[in-house]
Order: C-alpha cells, then sequence, then structure tokens
C-alpha cells in the first residue's frame, strides 16, 4: 500500500514539474515572440528612413501594410503608432490580396506558403512598393528584404536588384547594415 501510494505521488510530481516545464515553455515562446514583432516593427519602421520612393508613389500619407500577419499588424500600430515618415503621418493596412497594396509604400508579408508568396512578389515586382518578409527564399523569388534570425538575433538580407527594378533607392548606411546585398 505504501508502496502504491509513493509511486502515485511520485507520478504527480513529475506530472507537476512536466506541467510547469510547459508551461514555461509557452509563456518563453509567447515572450520571444511580443519581443520579436517588436523587433521587427522598429525594423521595418527605420527602413523606412533610408530609403526613397519615386515621387509617382509620395502621397499624403505613407502607408505601412501587412499581409498574413495580424500579430505584426497590431504590434506595428502599438510600437510606430502616431511616428512620421518624412512629415507624412504613418496609417496602417492589413490587406489581403496583391491588388490592395496599390496604396502601401511598403508591405510585410508574412506566414505564407511559397506559391502565394511568389504570386505576391511578382503582381508587386514593378509597383514601387518596398516588400519585406520574414519567410525563406525570400529574396530569391525577388522580394527587396528579408529578416533572419542568427544566434538569436534580427537581421535582413536586401535583394537591391528587386528594389532597383522597382525604383526605390536605398541608402548606403541601409545596405551597410545589411548581412547580405544582392
Amino acid at each position: 500500500m505504501k508502496l502504491l501510494l509513493r509511486a502515485r505521488l511520485q507520478v504527480r510530481l513529475c506530472l507537476a514539474v512536466a506541467l510547469v516545464f510547459f508551461c514555461g515553455a509557452i509563456h518563453a515562446y509567447a515572450d520571444t515572440s511580443e519581443l520579436e514583432y517588436r523587433v521587427k516593427s522598429a525594423f521595418l519602421y527605420n527602413f523606412t528612413k533610408f530609403i526613397e520612393w519615386p515621387a509617382a508613389r509620395k502621397r499624403a500619407d505613407f502607408v505601412m501594410c501587412v499581409a498574413g500577419s495580424p500579430q505584426l499588424h497590431a504590434k506595428l500600430v502599438e510600437t510606430i503608432g502616431d511616428k512620421e515618415n518624412n512629415g507624412m503621418p504613418i496609417k496602417f493596412s492589413s490587406i489581403r490580396h496583391p491588388g490592395e497594396a496599390q496604396n502601401c509604400q511598403l508591405v510585410f508579408l508574412g506566414f505564407m506558403d511559397a506559391a502565394r508568396l511568389t504570386d505576391w512578389v511578382g503582381a508587386l515586382s514593378d509597383a514601387a512598393v518596398l516588400t519585406v518578409s520574414d519567410d525563406s527564399g525570400f529574396i530569391e523569388m525577388g522580394g527587396m528584404i528579408q529578416f533572419v534570425i542568427i544566434d538569436g538575433k534580427i537581421r535582413f538580407d536586401i535583394n537591391q536588384t528587386a528594389a532597383n527594378r522597382s525604383s526605390i533607392k536605398m541608402s548606403s548606411k541601409l545596405l551597410g547594415l545589411a548581412r547580405n546585398v544582392n
């Protein structure tokens, strides 16, 4: 009887330890995602300071759009809020289709399968819209800036050829901060 009670106690203790570990891992993951979205939001805002769009793309408002990542959209609004870009108020839009990006100066493409991402990049390739994503292979698909995580830090690669094709000029300072430029 004592042995049975002891075994049950050990099982319960193991389950309690596992539960605490699991909950802690979920909390740590949530914190990491929160921090990651905040850092990416700051990067997106700072990219705009080092990029020049063609005169035809300049409007009364600077519009940052997000497709496929409602968490990043919410974090952009929270983090950037009422800031400006070259005297223009920054507005935010969540979009679902490439055609909705015509009013955007910057589009972040998140959580898409490769075929859908390729469709978006193709549709925006000549639109003078800065395209940014964290999906692997984005640069090779013709995207302009791809976030990468190296040793727990967010870095970025730049496809200058794609930006030039869209008449988007990136400053040498931004190019110097990139991990890779092609």
